[in-house]
């Protein structure tokens, strides 16, 4: 049996739905659908206050057939909120052992619906959620609901990209969109990483510049579809790294004039933007992505080594998160929040490509929920 709150609940929730591949303001509806009911000992049903946009679902949103998903099909899958109530083998008091992973009806959290789960049909732009607990963490007390729903896939690939990428106090490193979701995080992960020996370098618009600064780059250039990015950014010594928080075919194949040779100075991407929301543009991006990785210097590949991520969120990522924004260590950036009945505005401005850090929507205002 689950243990839950004594608050009743409604039948139905409103949340934003889809039944055929498409862009967002051309296939979501905002629709009345049933609350999702605990299917495993081990779920936790959610009321929703926030969640956050990131590009992988919306490509999924694009490109993935309902042959391959069910309909209708919940937007989004990164989320912070409230347990309503979970499943009899959920933990619901700490532990010697397990000191932060217990999830009583009335505990804050942040989380993501994994993609499995999200192909099925569940996700979080909607009033209620189910996930298995495994895919939530206890909101880190010193940020707000509207920046833990910021934190999964961006920060998990942000933590992930700075395994990846090794760095060493003194340094030199550039990151390309130190504003971006990802490239927020990573900027301050980086500052903390190379220590005040290091210096940081940021490529991202002007408009920009102050926000890179603040979030731990020394110095900041222009960046500009026009111009050659060894020109903009290799003014000094070369770099020791080089962060690719968005993926810029330009900067990696410049990289050999900005970027010191050898395994210990790699270029750690995110791999190539998706040039459009298309079969042969996901086609594309793949071919690239191999070439990329693998195509020798003798048939023109580019003679610096490159590594790109994936990263999945799991309850270890979860847990790092959410002990960086316990310590001060790390912040979340909201760029622009909406309101719920707003969304497809949100994913307007996701499609532009040009967000600065987070992008919101806001499903309910916790002081309503008694929090």
């Amino acid at each position: 049996m689950p243990r839950d709150s004594s608050d009743p609940l409604p039948n139905l929730m409103r949340a934003w739905t889809f039944s055929r591949a498409g862009s967002a303001e051309g296939v979501l509806e905002l629709s009345e659908q049933p609350i999702p009911t605990l299917r495993t000992d081990s779920s936790v049903l959610i009321r929703v206050t926030h969640v956050s946009l990131h590009p992988g679902t919306t490509i999924m949103m694009n490109l993935v057939p309902f042959l391959f998903r069910n309909a209708p099909s919940i937007a989004e899958t990164d989320f912070a909120g409230v347990v309503i109530s979970v499943g009899r083998k959920v933990p619901v008091s700490p532990s010697p052992t397990n000191e932060h992973r217990y999830f009583p009806p009335g505990t804050a959290v942040f989380g993501s619906i994994p993609v499995g789960e999200h192909l099925k049909g569940a996700g979080a732009l909607a009033e209620y959620l189910i996930v298995d607990m495994n895919y939530i963490a206890r909101k880190p007390f010193n940020i707000s609901f509207a920046q833990a729903a910021g934190l999964p896939v961006s920060g998990a690939t942000a933590v992930t990209l700075m395994d990846a990428a090794s760095l060493e106090p003194g340094d030199r490193v550039l990151i390309n969109a130190p504003c971006g979701g990802i490239g927020h995080f990573v900027a301050q992960l980086a500052s903390r990483a190379v220590s005040k020996d290091g210096y940081i370098v940021g490529r991202c618009s002007a408009t920009s510049f102050e926000t890179a600064k603040t979030l731990g780059c020394n110095d900041v250039v222009s960046y500009s579809p026009s111009e050659d990015p060894a020109l903009a950014v290799g003014r000094e010594e070369a770099f020791d790294k080089v962060i690719d928080a968005r993926g810029s075919q330009d900067l990696w194949h410049s990289s050999p004039r900005i970027l010191k040779s050898g395994r210990d100075h790699a270029y750690t991407s995110v791999g190539p933007v998706l040039g459009s929301y298309t079969y042969i543009g996901m086609f594309a991006c793949l071919l690239t992505m191999g070439m990329n990785s693998f195509l020798p210097v003798w048939a023109g590949g580019v003679n610096r080594e490159y590594r790109q991520v994936t990263s999945m969120v799991d309850p270890d990522k979860l847990e790092r998160l959410r002990q960086l924004c316990d310590e001060g260590q790390l912040e979340v950036l909201v760029g622009e929040a909406w309101a719920f009945e707003d969304a497809i505005q949100a994913f307007q401005v996701l499609a532009g490509g040009h967000a600065r850090g987070k992008l919101v929507i806001c499903v309910a205002d916790p002081s309503s929920l008694g929090r």
